[in-house]
């Protein structure tokens, strides 16, 4: 049946409003992308924040015939994140629900709940969820359950399929379900009576074919994903239970899962870990039965590629280059909730292994900063390979697993492979308990030789892990498309029966998710490959796995760098193939969500595994589109940058002025006017600033020690705004916070002329960006006589930005120098709840425990409102393009106590905007320090 797309897209926006639907072209292809190596463009992208919308965007769907596929973060590694038709994505906002029952044995958690929050939540009850992926940090709920999705600890006793209790579920007919709700099941049971009488039958058939039920026992006794989760055939009766168990691991193609409820596991108060380094990989799989009990959490094996790829990299400890060739390596941990009874598990760890000779001695350690070395090990693998991969390589993260008795030959079989199909760079780690492997190559897909080479390596992974070992293809990442065509040969026709009829009950239209996990082409797995074309240093390692996009200020507004990264490479691509005319109106297509809308805070650099760092590249994407006379304006504003400081903090004066005695409208209107003439004149508000003044330090007194203290651009630029309550300047404020700390305060004769540059940076001026800078450098090395004087910056991002032009001198922020300089001398009165915000430069500069310990030490009570990270305002950029900053903190004001009036933060710039956003005030913590101190 032929879909009319157009028809799908206009009843959508009829439904849904324009907001949540689109087709556009760019936008479309920047959503084609997953953290798998697969490639799907959509038809359409419809982001739902409530169960409304999906049952809206089903009842579509299921009008037109038009397959749907279910995202939620997008992390997962084997395709079942992608798909033709409806992408129907997890809104930015919705389905984040976080409930604890009052005895902290269950949480219910929205679809869209990022793991890592989940935990973050249940801390303070030392309890966690049961699941541990790596990406636990970015990913969401509804893919960790469905995807079955495990880690290194919950092994297969709390991974989703064991701890979840219920799930709230949308099918794909439009029933709603509650598993968790009497109610909801009985009405279920009323309407849907021949879907739970098949689960039941099903199940006692499975129950009942004694030789299927074993071997489904037996192939879930060790890891396994491939395929939908039949295990629950033979472990439950209740058709309310199958469909529990059933929904897990079936990566959308089901049911729509609105929210889970999952029983908490314990948190262990007390952890300790060893390094056993064996002398072969035999050794160090032959050490791992006897250790498998409560006396170990976890325990990673790394084979002798994998010690090769780390060794002599940053962190990683020195003597790995003395280890014979074909060492292993076994990360092994122990936790328990006190020191007695951790002491008897490393004991017990060490008396078990005492048998099997080891390269050095195996000893325990419970310091964090010893074992935290131990465990960089392991997580500097992935982003160690994948950044030093070839450019233009992809890069595969596969997993299977084996009975543990198969672990040592299946190492050597699969490192065969490596060799015998041109990837040697192949390295081999895992969750050794579960029998778990997962294996890294970086291929090219450059051609279809490339494409065959791959399919021919995978064929015979599967006929070694499948017809030699009995293993599985899938341990914990899911089936997706990637290993779709040899789930029938791993489980056998009965068991495939089993899954295609389940598929069936659930969705007998098949339009949930079509093509994963069941699919016919014994080719999908090499179908849509995507190409990796070089595109520019700066993000050409990216894996596109995307976690990035949790930190990312425009991830609602429109992308996140994986998106960004997704269109320059097709971008690049176009040209490559020689179609330039294609790349050219894709470029100039996707200008305003990849060039404009970038904050450039480079938070994803911090987030990202292989160091990629999209702002740096925007910046530099930014400098062609700069006009001969935008670049004499920016000429002229960085030669006279005092006259044009003072011009327009004057100007703030005037507007403010001109504000009081018009109001709202005629000065919006003024400015609208404005903007017409010039796009640097900035869009208003009323929150707006006042323009601010230069500070005037007390007469020098000889028996005081004195400091070069410098006011950027922003605190002498902006002043206090109409919520704030305090009419100071923020130079003012430091100056007399220095004072009273005892300091003679110097400041440049030029100050309004200097400047860190950055204004001239984020707009793609790198000759006058740095000019400036050199130019500030200079000033502050000369006023400090070499760095014999201290030198203060007032603003993070200036100090920042400034640190990176190498200075000969010491250059200290205001934040640090106040927390390790001006707070010991001070005796504070502590004031009521505050709000504090962790911005870029912060987080860049490491500087939140410090900022956290000025709050604290002025505040009985500070909130860090939840999700914030970059408040998008991006230096001057909020001015010009205030979508960022709104779209940014566009949750901050539910997210702030109503007794709490006041926010703290140390950019002047970002403080305006968290000031509009918010409804309180937001200042530097120069003005919390001296006034508690008062």
């Amino acid at each position: 049946m032929s879909i009319n797309y157009s028809t799908v897209i206009t009843d959508l926006r009829a439904i849904l409003g324009t907001d949540a639907v689109t087709d556009d072209p760019v936008r479309r292809f920047a959503w084609s992308t997953d953290a798998s190596y697969f490639r799907i463009v959509p038809e359409v992208v419809v982001h739902a924040e409530t169960l409304t919308q999906a049952k809206q965007t089903l009842e579509v769907a299921r009008q037109h015939q038009a397959p749907v596929t279910f995202r939620a973060a997008g992390t997962s590694l084997s395709g079942q994140a992608i798909g033709e038709g409806i992408l129907l994505i997890l809104g930015h906002d919705g389905f984040r629900d976080i409930k604890i029952s009052e005895d902290s044995q269950k949480i219910s958690l929205g679809s869209a709940v990022i793991g890592a929050d989940a935990n973050m939540a249940l801390k303070p009850l030392n309890k966690k969820i049961g699941p541990d992926p790596a990406t636990l940090a970015s990913a969401m709920v509804g893919g960790i359950v469905s995807n079955n999705a495990s880690g290194m600890c919950c092994g297969t006793a709390q991974n989703s399929y064991q701890t979840i209790d219920s799930a709230k579920l949308l099918f794909a007919d439009g029933t709603e379900l509650d598993t968790g709700c009497p109610q909801s099941r009985a009405a279920f049971a009323s309407s849907h009576k021949a879907l739970l009488d098949e689960l039941t039958e099903l199940a006692a058939l499975t129950r009942g074919n004694e030789v299927l039920a074993n071997r489904i026992r037996k192939k879930y006794s060790i890891k396994n994903t491939t395929g939908y989760s039949i295990n629950s055939l033979v472990d439950f009766t209740d058709p309310f239970d199958l469909i529990n168990h059933l929904i897990v691991g079936a990566e959308g193609t089901l049911a729509f899962v609105e929210e889970v409820t999952y029983h908490t596991v314990d948190e262990a108060k007390f952890k300790a870990s060893a390094m056993a380094v064996f002398f072969n990989m035999e050794d160090a799989a032959r050490a791992i039965p006897p250790i498998k009990s409560d006396s170990v959490a976890a325990a990673e094996l790394l084979d002798w590629a994998s010690i090769k790829s780390v060794t002599g990299k940053k962190g990683m400890p020195d003597w790995l280059s003395e280890l014979p060739e074909g060492a292993a390596i076994l990360l092994i941990e122990s936790r328990a909730n006190d020191e007695e009874t951790l002491a008897r598990y490393t004991k017990d760890v060490i008396a078990k292994l005492a048998h099997i000779e080891t390269e050095r001695p195996i000893s325990f350690s419970n310091d964090p900063e010893v074992y935290g070395k131990y465990w960089a090990m392991r997580s500097g693998l992935f982003p160690i390979i994948g950044g030093e991969r070839p450019k233009g390589t992809s890069v595969i993260i596969e997993d299977v697993a084996f009975e543990l008795e198969h672990l040592a030959n299946a190492a050597s079989d699969l490192t065969a492979l490596f060799h015998k199909h041109g990837y040697p760079e192949g390295v081999i780690y895992g969750h050794a308990l579960a029998g778990n492997f997962h294996f890294i190559i970086t291929p090219t897909f450059a051609s279809q030789g490339d494409i065959d080479r791959f399919h021919a390596f995978m064929q015979d992974v599967a006929e070694m892990v499948i017809d030699k070992y009995d293993g599985s293809m899938k341990a914990e990442h899911g089936t997706g498309r990637a290993v779709a065509p040899f789930v029938e040969m791993e489980w056998g026709a009965d068991a495939y029966t089993l899954m295609k009829r389940i598929k069936q009950i659930f969705d007998p239209q098949g339009l949930l998710n079509p093509g994963v996990i069941l699919n016919d082409d014994a080719n999908v797995h090499v179908k849509n490959i995507k190409p990796c074309p070089v595109v520019d240093d700066f993000v050409d390692k990216c894996i596109e796995c995307g976690f990035c996009e949790k930190t990312c200020p425009t991830s609602a507004l429109n992308f996140t760098p994986r998106q960004r990264i997704a269109t320059l490479r097709e971008i690049a691509r176009l040209e490559q193939s020689g179609d330039k005319q294609a790349a050219e109106e894709m470029r100039a297509a996707a200008k305003y969500d990849v060039v404009d809308t970038c904050a450039a805070c480079q938070l994803c650099t911090i987030a990202c595994p292989v160091d990629n760092s999209m702002g740096n590249l925007v910046r530099k994407l930014r400098t062609p589109y700069i006009t001969t006379t935008e670049q004499k304006v920016l000429d002229f504003q960085a030669k006279h940058f005092g006259a044009v400081n003072q011009v327009i903090s004057t100007g703030f004066n005037v507007l403010n002025i001109i504000h009081k005695v018009t109001g709202d409208s005629v000065t919006d209107g003024l400015m609208k006017v404005g903007r017409m003439v010039s796009k640097e004149v900035p869009y208003w508000n009323p929150d707006f600033a006042k323009g601010a003044n230069l500070p005037t330090p007390s007469p020098a007194s000889p028996d005081k020690e004195t400091i070069v203290y410098f006011p950027a651009c922003g605190g002498r630029t902006f002043g206090p705004t109409p919520l704030d309550p305090d009419n100071r300047t923020l130079p003012d404020v430091v100056v007399t916070l220095l004072e009273r700390a005892g300091y003679n305060v110097v400041t440049p004769d030029n100050t309004r002329h200097l400047c860190c540059g950055q204004m001239w940076e984020s707009k793609g001026d790198f000759k006058n960006a740095d000019a400036k800078r050199d130019e500030l450098i200079d000033a502050l090395s000369s006023l400090s006589d070499n760095g014999k004087v201290p030198v203060v910056v007032d603003a993070l991002s200036c100090t920042y930005r400034t640190l990176t032009g190498n200075p000969k001198v010491e250059i200290t922020d205001l934040v640090e120098f106040m927390h390790d300089k001006i707070l010991p001398k001070l005796t504070l009165t502590k004031k009521v709840n505050i709000a504090l915000h962790f911005g870029c430069s912060a987080r860049k500069m490491k500087l939140e425990p410090k900022m956290q310990a000025l709050a604290d030490a002025c505040s009985a009570g500070v909130k860090l409102p939840e999700g914030i990270e970059c408040c998008g305002y991006a230096g001057e950029k909020g001015l010009y393009k205030p979508e960022i900053n709104a779209s940014a903190l566009r949750n901050i004001k539910k997210l702030i106590p109503v007794d709490i009036k006041e926010g703290y933060y140390a950019n002047r710039m970002c403080e305006v905007g968290l000031s509009h956003h918010s409804g309180i005030s937001y200042r530097h913590l120069a003005y919390l320090l001296e006034e508690c101190s008062r």
